[in-house]
């Protein structure tokens, strides 16, 4: 019982206790006094109807009545028809408490309905404001796959005009041109990234979802990353539990796990620790969480982190988190986000399991 309930639940109790005594304890003063003493029991009844609600309203007069009844014998030696007038006089007692109770009972329930009414509504906003995103990502993947395309030829042309134009500068000594033309090469490659980026984000490849064993997975990325990591002196921690096999296509759950491995790393500018959990969160998820002790993200910021070419970070492309995202989704799966500026982030995957996506495709069927 919550500390507030067994807090009103005593105070109740001596009231009616206290009241009680009161009778017992004066049983020679005039009638008059012990009638004033009787309307007193309201008190604790009314309070135990509004906060225990109908069963605190009969439990509370009930009680009054057994403690009550005697009284009247005791003052009054016999029973007669002024004992039973009090009587039935006190059998507003029950009147008063069951029905207290009652409208508190109607109170509290409405209650509840206006607050799951209201948390369905967040709900809806929330549901809304997926598919608003959804729409806009899908608009930009067309523009980008339109403008990569546009774009990927040219380069192909400029990087290998000046491949040919280094290696003739080399040959002739004509050191300051090669060293342009390097720079023309790398920016290409550069830009080819980001072309690549672009490509991967507007036209995925169709998933080819199977049972794939999650700790597997990504004890296969742990390995890839411990060199890296340990260029950027950050330290991997890894709790993987034992969960069912998840829904997924191992390879692109790979891509959007090591996207946010690659953040995580690289917002640890002077180093620090990143870990890595696998759990199962319910019967039909499991959770995967990549936890960084970086920089952290600020709130104005938070909110466009997935925007396609929204990136905080030097030469970024502004893709991967927008890939990420496009890929949990595509897996039937939540990303959720959780940061504090200076301390760092945490992102947490929702997963569905294989044998729930089984199960609802047979339902769907």
């Amino acid at each position: 019982m919550p500390k507030k309930d067994k807090w009103n639940l005593t105070l109740v109790l001596l009231l009616i206790l206290g009241i009680t005594g009161l009778h017992y304890g004066t049983t020679a003063s005039p009638w008059a006094m012990h009638d004033f003493y009787r309307r007193l029991y309201y008190i604790p009844i009314i309070l135990a109807a509004f906060h225990f609600r109908l069963r605190g309203g009969f439990i509370s007069s009930a009680l009054v009545m057994l403690l009550y009844a005697p009284h009247l014998l005791l003052y009054f030696g016999r029973l007669d028809i002024t004992v039973i007038n009090q009587l039935l006089e006190a059998g507003m007692f029950m009147v008063v408490g069951v029905i207290t109770g009652y409208l508190s009972e109607e109170s509290h329930r409405r209650e509840l309905q206006l607050q799951r009414q209201v948390s369905q509504l967040m709900k809806m906003d929330l549901l809304e404001k997926k598919l608003r995103q959804s729409e806009r990502l899908a608009s930009l993947g067309q523009l980008a796959s339109g403008i990569a395309h546009e774009i990927r030829n040219p380069l192909g042309i400029i990087k290998t005009i000046s491949q040919t134009l280094h290696l003739e500068a080399l040959e002739t000594g004509e050191d300051s041109l090669a060293e342009g033309l390097n720079i023309i090469e790398s920016e290409t490659d550069r830009a080819n990234k980001v072309i690549k980026g672009m490509l991967d984000f507007a036209r995925p490849e169709p998933l080819q979802l199977k049972p794939t064993d999650g700790a597997l997975l990504l004890s296969d990325l742990l390995a890839i990353m411990r060199s890296l990591s340990k260029q950027h002196q950050v330290k991997i921690e890894s709790h993987l539990q034992p969960v069912p096999p998840l829904q997924a296509d191992a390879d692109r759950l790979k891509q959007a796990v090591m996207n946010l491995l690659l953040n995580g790393i690289q917002s640890m500018e002077n180093g620090g620790t990143l870990t890595l959990t696998l759990e199962k969160e319910n019967d039909h998820l499991a959770q995967i969480t990549i936890t960084d002790q970086g920089n952290g993200i600020d709130e104005k910021t938070l909110p466009h982190i997935f925007d396609p070419f929204f990136t905080t970070k030097d030469g970024g492309t502004g893709l991967g988190l927008s890939v990420t995202h496009r890929i949990i989704e595509e897996h039937r799966g939540t990303i959720d986000v959780n940061s504090h500026p200076g301390k760092g982030t945490a992102f947490t995957l929702h997963l569905p399991l294989a044998q729930f996506r089984i199960e609802e495709a047979t339902h769907e069927t």
